[in-house]
């Protein structure tokens, strides 16, 4: 079942969307699309299908400008980075200087 254009990047990407708080939506990608070389039709190949049924397929480039365009909430992340740098991981223990045992 080998395709010439399994082997290129997709043109389209699907995905599940669900409703977060906020009115905020999270794309989880599912699968992509691949044109047909005669400009008819899609292959698509999902990786999973979603309970509630609906996929939403974008273009690579709508999803590449859409995330550009807004904000991810990296403050969120920032805060989190620091949290976890305060919680220990450059304030812990050095380990015992014993010898160290090469193979």
């Amino acid at each position: 079942m080998s395709n010439d254009n399994e082997s290129k990047r997709p043109s389209h990407i699907a995905y599940q969307v669900r409703e977060g708080e906020e009115n905020k939506s999270y794309f989880n990608r599912i699968g992509s699309v691949w044109p047909h070389k005669d400009g008819e039709g899609y292959n698509i190949q999902l990786d999973a299908v979603p309970v509630d049924g609906r996929i939403t397929i974008r273009s690579v480039q709508d999803r590449i400008q859409e995330a550009k365009d807004t904000p991810r909430g990296g403050d969120r992340r920032d805060e989190r980075r620091s949290e976890t740098n305060r919680s220990g991981r450059e304030d812990r223990q050095p380990r015992d200087n014993g010898p160290r045992y090469e193979r």
